[in-house]
């Protein structure tokens, strides 16, 4: 079969677009950043789509001579970039016309467990919505109502969950008591493999769920033992109390930072997260397996436990080294000026030059670690400011020696800041 896979890039969509190809189908990759992903799947055929913009005008030559689709485009929450109404219900719904209109009648749609009315957020809203888009199409349709993944990789949720172990000698978590039904990767790509064929069911809504039902502060549990992280305290932090750090991650969102931190994630921790998979595993046979047998089938490896250990320590380090930058900047044009000034004198420059060095010096300063405060170009901007640093080090080192003897290590001090741009510009990467 043709399959169009729309999102390939992502957490699921790109798992499922690997497996339908080793499948031996012929899988079209869909997605808002092709350059990346085709990096990453170089065998997938790619073509780009934006579903906050395109309309079925633009889908119709994409569909041509597709057997079936598998939508799995979404976002957690509007934000720099992300328009949750325009992705699940406007792009969703010209995506499903253009399948009406061309004769595309297979359509598979990767929803989300646990999206309701009750959830009271814009997200289960505009889930919601997208369905209700899908079932309003004269196609064979089936919605697809994924609980929790687990997978090698993680993004999200899992993300998050992973970052929370990492977490010495205390580990909070919101609540606790939500139980969800951990589902593997590998039954998903299954699920949708089976169901995308002609002679499946149609018209239909699925919760794929794994077979053990799993707390929330048991899963972070299983999940430290995994990594080999031992036991641990579990803090069950109060909704009140963790809300302010989740207003913060909305924030971050539309500064372009994303992570799933966010107030819609809070909401659905309030509903159910669980899922039903008995209808999905009668009419299909599927048996998914449990999440500690998952667990015992994928033994950790150090990439894993790096993971989790840099799960909220590299953000704190990618802020520090930008505050680190930002604030020396503004030191020097304010409060530490005349210091500034005087050390410029020693160094041998003149009353002329010395007024346009400081500021200079003192505006990159601050451009740079507004860039690193807001994830702009992390990779560029860290290996800018090693170069910074090393014709600071140059100059310094050149007119002013004396400095390397400095009891307050003004030189020495910034080889450990160089170290640690170095180690954010290895470990930034986006999916």
């Amino acid at each position: 079969m043709r399959i169009l896979v729309a999102g390939a890039s992502g957490f699921i969509g790109s798992h499922i677009a690997a497996h339908l190809q080793a499948a031996g189908h012929e899988v079209i990759a869909a997605a808002r950043g092709v350059n990346q992903a085709r990096r990453r799947l170089p065998d997938l055929d790619w073509i780009a789509c934006d579903f906050r913009t395109d309309r079925v005008e633009e889908w119709r030559s994409r569909l041509e001579g597709v057997d079936a689709v598998v939508n799995c485009v979404g976002v957690l929450q509007d934000g720099l970039g992300d328009d949750s109404r325009a992705v699940h219900v406007e792009g969703a719904a010209a995506l499903f016309q253009a399948c009406e209109e061309k004769g595309v009648r297979r359509v598979l749609h990767i929803s989300a467990v646990g999206v309701e009315d009750a959830s009271g957020s814009a997200y289960s809203r505009d889930k919601l919505a997208g369905e209700a888009a899908l079932k309003d199409r004269d196609l064979d349709w089936l919605i697809l109502r994924p609980s929790l993944v687990v997978a090698r990789n993680v993004y999200g949720g899992t993300a998050l969950i992973r970052s929370l172990c990492g977490v010495p000698f205390l580990t909070p978590v919101v609540g606790g008591e939500q139980v969800f039904r951990p589902i593997a990767m590998e039954d998903v790509c299954a699920a949708v493999a089976q169901l995308v064929e002609p002679d499946a069911p149609s018209c239909q809504s699925f919760d794929l769920a794994g077979p053990d039902p799993v707390r929330f502060d048991e899963l972070v549990r299983a999940y430290r033992r995994w990594l080999g992280f031992g036991e641990t305290r579990i803090w069950s932090v109060p909704r009140w109390l963790a809300r302010p750090a989740f207003w913060f991650g909305d924030l971050l969102g539309w500064m372009g930072v994303r992570t799933s931190m966010r107030t819609n994630s809070l909401k659905q921790l309030d509903f159910d997260v669980e899922g039903n998979p008995e209808d999905w595993m009668r009419i299909t046979g599927a048996k998914p397996s449990g999440f500690q047998a998952w667990l015992s089938a994928h033994p950790a490896g150090v990439q894993d436990r790096w993971q989790a250990r840099l799960g909220f320590a590299r953000p704190l380090a990618r802020w520090v080294l930008g505050l680190y930058w930002l604030l020396t900047g503004v030191l020097s044009l304010t409060i530490a000026k005349e210091h500034a000034y005087q050390v410029l004198t020693e160094a041998g420059f003149d009353a002329v030059s010395r007024p346009p060095l400081l500021w200079f010096g003192s505006l990159f300063d601050i451009a740079v670690g507004v860039a690193m405060i807001a994830k702009w170009r992390v990779r560029s901007i860290a290996a800018i400011m090693i170069l910074g640093t090393f014709g600071y080090i140059v100059t310094l080192s050149w007119t002013y020696p004396v400095l390397w003897a400095d009891a307050l290590g003004p030189i020495l001090k910034v080889f450990p800041m160089m170290a640690l741009a170095l180690m954010i510009a290895g470990t930034e990467d986006e999916r």
